[in-house]
Protein backbone atom coordinates (compact mmCIF):
# COMPACT_ATOMS: atom_id res chain seq x y z
CA UNK A 1 0.00 0.00 0.00
CA UNK A 2 1.26 3.65 -0.87
CA UNK A 3 1.43 6.52 1.73
CA UNK A 4 0.45 9.80 1.17
CA UNK A 5 1.38 12.76 2.49
CA UNK A 6 1.01 16.78 1.95
CA UNK A 7 3.39 19.28 2.53
CA UNK A 8 3.04 21.25 5.66
CA UNK A 9 4.75 24.64 6.06
CA UNK A 10 6.44 25.89 8.80
CA UNK A 11 8.56 22.92 9.89
CA UNK A 12 12.42 22.58 11.35
CA UNK A 13 14.40 22.98 8.68
CA UNK A 14 17.91 21.67 7.60
CA UNK A 15 20.78 23.92 6.58
CA UNK A 16 23.53 22.97 4.58
CA UNK A 17 25.71 25.80 3.49
CA UNK A 18 27.67 25.27 0.21
CA UNK A 19 30.26 28.61 -1.32
CA UNK A 20 28.03 31.56 -1.40
CA UNK A 21 24.60 30.04 -0.83
CA UNK A 22 22.43 27.90 1.79
CA UNK A 23 20.44 25.67 0.51
CA UNK A 24 17.73 24.82 2.30
CA UNK A 25 15.90 21.17 3.24
CA UNK A 26 12.35 21.07 4.21
CA UNK A 27 11.05 17.44 5.19
CA UNK A 28 8.00 16.58 3.12
CA UNK A 29 8.06 12.83 3.92
CA UNK A 30 10.18 10.17 5.36
CA UNK A 31 8.77 7.05 4.06
CA UNK A 32 10.52 3.92 6.21
CA UNK A 33 11.63 0.67 4.89
CA UNK A 34 10.17 0.52 0.90
CA UNK A 35 10.01 -2.96 0.32
CA UNK A 36 10.81 -4.10 -3.18
CA UNK A 37 8.05 -2.89 -5.52
CA UNK A 38 6.27 -0.06 -2.49
CA UNK A 39 5.52 2.63 -3.43
CA UNK A 40 5.25 6.31 -1.90
CA UNK A 41 3.12 9.03 -3.05
CA UNK A 42 3.72 12.81 -2.46
CA UNK A 43 1.36 15.38 -2.68
CA UNK A 44 1.65 18.62 -3.09
CA UNK A 45 -1.00 21.81 -3.46
CA UNK A 46 1.09 24.71 -5.47
CA UNK A 47 0.39 27.04 -8.42
CA UNK A 48 4.42 27.15 -8.78
CA UNK A 49 7.31 25.65 -10.06
CA UNK A 50 8.38 23.32 -6.54
CA UNK A 51 12.43 21.57 -6.72
CA UNK A 52 12.08 18.38 -4.69
CA UNK A 53 14.49 15.88 -3.84
CA UNK A 54 14.49 12.80 -2.19
CA UNK A 55 17.68 11.24 -0.14
CA UNK A 56 18.19 7.25 0.86
CA UNK A 57 18.76 6.95 4.15
CA UNK A 58 19.12 3.44 5.29
CA UNK A 59 22.73 2.76 6.81
CA UNK A 60 23.36 0.10 3.95
CA UNK A 61 23.47 2.07 0.82
CA UNK A 62 21.86 0.67 -2.00
CA UNK A 63 23.59 -1.22 -4.81
CA UNK A 64 22.17 -0.83 -7.94
CA UNK A 65 19.54 1.91 -9.16
CA UNK A 66 17.31 1.47 -6.14
CA UNK A 67 14.27 4.49 -6.45
CA UNK A 68 12.41 5.21 -9.18
CA UNK A 69 10.08 8.96 -9.26
CA UNK A 70 7.32 9.23 -11.42
CA UNK A 71 5.64 12.51 -11.43
CA UNK A 72 1.88 11.46 -11.99
CA UNK A 73 0.37 14.82 -12.03
CA UNK A 74 -0.09 15.62 -15.73
CA UNK A 75 -0.21 13.64 -18.77
CA UNK A 76 2.97 12.70 -19.58
CA UNK A 77 3.93 10.25 -16.13
CA UNK A 78 8.18 11.36 -16.32
CA UNK A 79 10.20 8.90 -14.77
CA UNK A 80 13.97 9.23 -13.90
CA UNK A 81 15.92 6.56 -11.02
CA UNK A 82 18.92 6.94 -9.42
CA UNK A 83 20.88 4.88 -6.37
CA UNK A 84 21.02 7.23 -4.23
CA UNK A 85 18.58 10.25 -4.50
CA UNK A 86 17.95 13.22 -6.72
CA UNK A 87 16.33 16.35 -7.00
CA UNK A 88 14.03 18.07 -10.17
CA UNK A 89 11.76 21.00 -10.46
CA UNK A 90 8.25 20.03 -11.46
CA UNK A 91 5.52 22.15 -12.70
CA UNK A 92 2.47 22.15 -10.98
CA UNK A 93 -0.74 20.28 -12.89
CA UNK A 94 -4.19 22.07 -11.93
CA UNK A 95 -2.02 23.68 -9.03
CA UNK A 96 -1.05 20.47 -7.74
CA UNK A 97 2.35 18.33 -8.14
CA UNK A 98 2.23 14.49 -7.34
CA UNK A 99 5.41 12.00 -7.27
CA UNK A 100 5.50 8.10 -6.63
CA UNK A 101 8.88 7.20 -5.49
CA UNK A 102 8.73 3.28 -5.67
CA UNK A 103 11.56 1.00 -5.02
CA UNK A 104 13.04 -0.42 -7.95
CA UNK A 105 15.39 -2.70 -6.44
CA UNK A 106 15.64 -6.39 -4.59
CA UNK A 107 16.41 -4.59 -1.03
CA UNK A 108 14.74 -2.54 0.90
CA UNK A 109 15.21 1.34 0.79
CA UNK A 110 14.33 4.09 3.38
CA UNK A 111 13.97 7.44 1.60
CA UNK A 112 13.27 10.93 2.71
CA UNK A 113 11.86 13.27 1.01
CA UNK A 114 12.31 17.27 0.78
CA UNK A 115 11.66 20.32 -0.87
CA UNK A 116 14.83 22.21 -2.10
CA UNK A 117 14.69 25.86 -1.26
CA UNK A 118 18.14 27.72 -2.83
CA UNK A 119 19.18 31.20 -0.72
CA UNK A 120 22.17 33.00 -2.87
CA UNK A 121 24.18 35.04 -0.26
CA UNK A 122 27.01 36.18 -2.39
CA UNK A 123 27.74 39.41 -3.54
CA UNK A 124 26.52 38.66 -7.42
CA UNK A 125 23.18 38.29 -5.82
CA UNK A 126 22.30 41.88 -5.89
CA UNK A 127 21.66 41.32 -9.67
CA UNK A 128 20.42 38.11 -10.08
CA UNK A 129 17.21 37.73 -11.12
CA UNK A 130 16.04 34.34 -11.47
CA UNK A 131 12.90 35.38 -12.77
CA UNK A 132 14.26 36.61 -15.76
CA UNK A 133 15.64 34.04 -18.58
CA UNK A 134 18.89 34.37 -20.68
CA UNK A 135 19.55 34.15 -23.09
CA UNK A 136 23.16 32.29 -24.76
CA UNK A 137 25.61 35.65 -25.64
CA UNK A 138 29.30 34.50 -26.86
CA UNK A 139 32.15 37.69 -26.29
CA UNK A 140 35.01 37.21 -29.16
CA UNK A 141 37.45 39.72 -26.96
CA UNK A 142 40.05 41.47 -29.12
CA UNK A 143 41.76 43.42 -26.06
CA UNK A 144 40.74 43.44 -22.22
CA UNK A 145 41.11 46.86 -20.80
CA UNK A 146 40.15 46.17 -16.77
CA UNK A 147 38.91 43.78 -14.12
CA UNK A 148 37.96 44.35 -10.69
CA UNK A 149 36.34 41.05 -8.40
CA UNK A 150 33.87 41.25 -5.78
CA UNK A 151 35.50 40.90 -2.37
CA UNK A 152 33.70 36.99 -2.10
CA UNK A 153 34.76 36.85 -5.72
CA UNK A 154 31.43 35.79 -6.98
CA UNK A 155 31.35 38.09 -9.87
CA UNK A 156 33.52 40.59 -11.85
CA UNK A 157 33.21 43.59 -13.82
CA UNK A 158 35.08 43.15 -16.64
CA UNK A 159 36.05 45.66 -19.37
CA UNK A 160 37.46 45.50 -23.12
CA UNK A 161 36.53 45.85 -27.01
CA UNK A 162 35.28 42.80 -29.03
CA UNK A 163 36.65 41.83 -31.95
CA UNK A 164 34.12 43.78 -33.91
CA UNK A 165 35.50 47.02 -32.40
CA UNK A 166 32.77 47.61 -29.81
CA UNK A 167 33.45 48.40 -26.15
CA UNK A 168 31.69 46.18 -23.38
CA UNK A 169 31.87 46.44 -19.92
CA UNK A 170 29.85 43.40 -18.55
CA UNK A 171 29.27 42.04 -14.88
CA UNK A 172 30.46 38.01 -15.18
CA UNK A 173 29.04 35.86 -12.33
CA UNK A 174 30.94 32.70 -10.94
CA UNK A 175 28.78 31.91 -8.69
CA UNK A 176 26.46 28.77 -8.79
CA UNK A 177 24.70 26.76 -5.92
CA UNK A 178 24.43 23.56 -8.13
CA UNK A 179 27.80 21.58 -7.07
CA UNK A 180 27.41 19.31 -9.67
CA UNK A 181 27.85 21.96 -12.41
CA UNK A 182 31.10 22.55 -13.87
CA UNK A 183 32.80 25.55 -12.50
CA UNK A 184 33.99 28.06 -14.77
CA UNK A 185 36.14 30.87 -13.51
CA UNK A 186 38.29 33.27 -16.23
CA UNK A 187 39.31 36.18 -13.66
CA UNK A 188 42.39 34.71 -12.93
CA UNK A 189 43.12 34.25 -16.50
CA UNK A 190 41.99 37.66 -17.44
CA UNK A 191 43.55 39.42 -14.47
CA UNK A 192 46.91 37.93 -15.25
CA UNK A 193 46.94 39.55 -18.35
CA UNK A 194 46.37 42.70 -17.33
CA UNK A 195 48.86 43.08 -14.48
CA UNK A 196 51.72 41.39 -16.61
CA UNK A 197 50.38 43.86 -19.68
CA UNK A 198 50.20 40.99 -21.97
CA UNK A 199 50.25 41.93 -26.07
CA UNK A 200 46.81 41.47 -26.77
CA UNK A 201 48.10 39.44 -29.67
CA UNK A 202 48.80 36.56 -27.24
CA UNK A 203 45.13 35.74 -26.11
CA UNK A 204 42.86 37.50 -28.85
CA UNK A 205 40.40 36.66 -29.81
CA UNK A 206 39.43 35.26 -26.22
CA UNK A 207 35.98 33.73 -26.14
CA UNK A 208 33.86 33.78 -23.14
CA UNK A 209 30.26 32.78 -23.53
CA UNK A 210 27.10 32.16 -21.03
CA UNK A 211 24.07 32.85 -20.55
CA UNK A 212 23.06 36.67 -20.73
CA UNK A 213 20.44 38.99 -18.89
CA UNK A 214 20.45 42.79 -19.97
CA UNK A 215 21.39 45.05 -22.65
CA UNK A 216 24.83 47.76 -23.41
CA UNK A 217 26.50 48.21 -20.22
CA UNK A 218 24.02 46.23 -18.00
CA UNK A 219 24.84 42.90 -19.31
CA UNK A 220 25.16 40.31 -17.00
CA UNK A 221 26.71 37.34 -17.93
CA UNK A 222 26.01 34.03 -15.54
CA UNK A 223 26.41 30.40 -16.70
CA UNK A 224 29.33 30.88 -17.62
CA UNK A 225 30.85 28.16 -20.06
CA UNK A 226 33.53 29.00 -21.97
CA UNK A 227 37.21 31.01 -21.44
CA UNK A 228 39.46 30.30 -24.12
CA UNK A 229 42.53 32.17 -25.57
CA UNK A 230 42.95 32.58 -29.44
CA UNK A 231 39.47 30.74 -30.09
CA UNK A 232 39.39 31.81 -33.68
CA UNK A 233 37.55 28.51 -34.78
CA UNK A 234 34.86 28.67 -32.12
CA UNK A 235 31.69 27.95 -33.97
CA UNK A 236 28.42 29.85 -33.21
CA UNK A 237 25.47 31.61 -34.50
CA UNK A 238 26.17 34.72 -35.13
CA UNK A 239 23.23 35.92 -33.79
CA UNK A 240 24.59 34.67 -30.35
CA UNK A 241 27.74 36.97 -30.78
CA UNK A 242 28.37 40.16 -29.10
CA UNK A 243 28.63 42.98 -31.70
Amino acid sequence: MACVSRYLPFIVVICVSTLHGTVKHLPIKSCTALKPSEACVVQMDTSEPVEIGWKAVQSKPCSMTCVQVTQLSGGSHFAHSAPAGGSGVYQPVSDRIELEYRNVSQERVTIDVFRIERICDAEACKFLDSNQKGRLLVFKVDEFKSISTSKDGSYSVISGVAESGRAFRIRAVWWTDDNSAAHVNCSPFIKRYLDNHTPKEQYRPYVMSGQAAGEDSNIVLKSISTCAPHATHYGVSEQNVFK
